[in-house]
Parts: C-alpha cells; sequence; structure tokens
C-alpha cells in the first residue's frame, strides 16, 4: 500500500513480515494510523449460507461479551435520541443479528433499518428480533437521503474501502443527518505489540496479527478517523476513546491458538483487567453529522 487509507498520506514506516501471516503492518506518520501495508483485505461480496450457516453466525454472535451490547447500545442511542426526530428511521449497517436495530425500536421507539453482507446472519435477523435486513452493500440499496441516522458498530474496520463505505453513508444521510460507528483504537497496547513485532523482525507476532487480522484491516487513532471522516464530507465529529471489548476473554484469546494453560489463567487475568479502570482504550465512539447544506 502507498498510501495510507485514512489521510492520504504517503510518509508511511513498514513493518517486518509477520512469520505467521506472512502481512507486514504500516503505520501513517502523519495521522497514526496502522493497517495492513501488503496484501489486501476480502472484497466486501455477499457471504451466502452454503459459506457461513444461520447456525454457524448464531454461534459466532453467541461468543460475545453479553452485557457490552444492550449497555453501550443503550449509551450511544441515548444521545441519538435527543437529536432526532421520534419517528426517525436508524440504519444499522453490518446488522449482524439484529440486536442493535431491534433495542433501538423497541426501547427508543425508532423506525429500523440495515443490513449485513452475511445470509445467515438477515436471516438470523429475522428469525429472533423480526428486524428486515437488506441483504448486500449499502450502496446497492438506493438509499439516496433517505436516512436520519446511521450506525456502524466495528464495521468500518472490516471493509476493503472504508473511504468508500464513509462516502456512501453520506449520501445515503439527509442533510443534518446523524453518524455513529465504533472501530478499533490503535492503543498503546497495539503500538507495544508492533514494537515487538519489529524487534523481533516479525518473529513475536500473535497479538499484532491478532488486532490487525483478515478481518480487522485498520486500527484508527482520533487524529486518523477525524481526517477520513472530513474526506467523505462530515462535520461536527466528536470522537471518544472507550475500554470496551466485544467478545469473551476465553473466545478472544482461543483466536490466537494458545497453550490450554495460558488460555486459562490469560482469560481470567484479562477479565479483572477489563474491570478494573486499567483496561486499555481500544476502540472510538465517533459522532459526526452530515452538512445541511
Amino acid at each position: 500500500m502507498n498510501a495510507c487509507p485514512a489521510c492520504t498520506s504517503t510518509d508511511l514506516r513498514l513493518g517486518p513480515v509477520s512469520h505467521a501471516t506472512g502481512r507486514a503492518i504500516a503505520r501513517c506518520r502523519s495521522c497514526g494510523a496502522t493497517f495492513w501495508g501488503n496484501g489486501s483485505a476480502r472484497d466486501a461480496e455477499v457471504i451466502e449460507l452454503d459459506e457461513v450457516s444461520q447456525d454457524d453466525y448464531a454461534d459466532w454472535t453467541d461468543l460475545k461479551r453479553g452485557e457490552v451490547g444492550p449497555e453501550a447500545w443503550r449509551a450511544v442511542t441515548t444521545k441519538l435520541k435527543a437529536q432526532l426526530p421520534a419517528d426517525a428511521l436508524v440504519y444499522d449497517i453490518g446488522a449482524g443479528d439484529g440486536g442493535y436495530p431491534a433495542l433501538a425500536r423497541d426501547e427508543f421507539g425508532f423506525r429500523v433499518s440495515g443490513n449485513d453482507v452475511v445470509e445467515g446472519a438477515v436471516k438470523l435477523a429475522k428469525d429472533r428480533h423480526d428486524v428486515d435486513l437488506e441483504l448486500g452493500d449499502i450502496s446497492e440499496h438506493g438509499h439516496d437521503g433517505d436516512l436520519d441516522a446511521v450506525t456502524m458498530w466495528c464495521v468500518l474496520a472490516h471493509v476493503p474501502d472504508g473511504a468508500k463505505l464513509l462516502a456512501d453513508v453520506n449520501d445515503a444521510l439527509k442533510p443534518g443527518g446523524l453518524l455513529y460507528l465504533q472501530t478499533p483504537r490503535c492503543s498503546k497496547v497495539d503500538k507495544g505489540a508492533q514494537l515487538l513485532q519489529r524487534a523481533t523482525k516479525g518473529r513475536v507476532n500473535k497479538l499484532a496479527d491478532r488486532r490487525i487480522a483478515e478481518h480487522h484491516t485498520i486500527l484508527h487513532t482520533e487524529k486518523s478517523i477525524r481526517t477520513a471522516l472530513e474526506r467523505a464530507g462530515f462535520t461536527d465529529i466528536v470522537v471518544e476513546a472507550s475500554p470496551r471489548y466485544a467478545l469473551t476473554s476465553r473466545a478472544y484469546l482461543a483466536s490466537m491458538n494458545p497453550p490450554k494453560w495460558v488460555l486459562e489463567a490469560g482469560s481470567r487475568a484479562m477479565d479483572s483487567v477489563i474491570e478494573s479502570r486499567l483496561a486499555p482504550r481500544i476502540v472510538l465512539d465517533v459522532y459526526a453529522r452530515k452538512p445541511l447544506s
């Protein structure tokens, strides 16, 4: 990659190739974003049931840390409620099993819609929550200034072209419409993991590879996400760092295939840190508005 996907700067530092994945992490010296420096992410194409079934997707959603979703959803939606009309249409991109749109509808009275590229997720959302989702990218469904608000819960880092997604969201929103997004943040822990990876020439790589992985292509900083949103035409941007952990500690550590004793002890230690005030702020909560004209 020759330019930063957030700010387009070409002042990049490329780290070593991971011995495990063959990927290298690049850091933008201008905005601080870190991202894949070689290779490319999977295209945001529809994933059909023969690839990921409804049951498979249900199993994945059930690995998530149960209390985090609704607690965070309510806090964010309370802020949106104060700025939106009572009958606002809230569209959730990458809505998964439909849990968030269902909460926004049932507890806050919003009209809701959304999408997902996984066919199993669309079916699961209907079965679990009676939420109708569109299958495929938002740009494929004719939204042209008809949405009051768009939400994205840890979606931006998963798409191959974040700049295009933000531009598509801007097009879909009404003038004055609101965007909320949560995205992974490049924290001190990530910087330390990347430093260790560089110091060992790519041999010590598990944490760095887990945070910037096949499904996580970029870690934003406060500066980089603000720059990306400004490039897409948004204003009134507010960025807040948060210690929010979506997966259970055991599921997260298991994804790095550690020895069993490390998994048991590590997940207990990670839970203790998360429950304390010491937990790193690993995500960004971001609010922005489409200009009135």
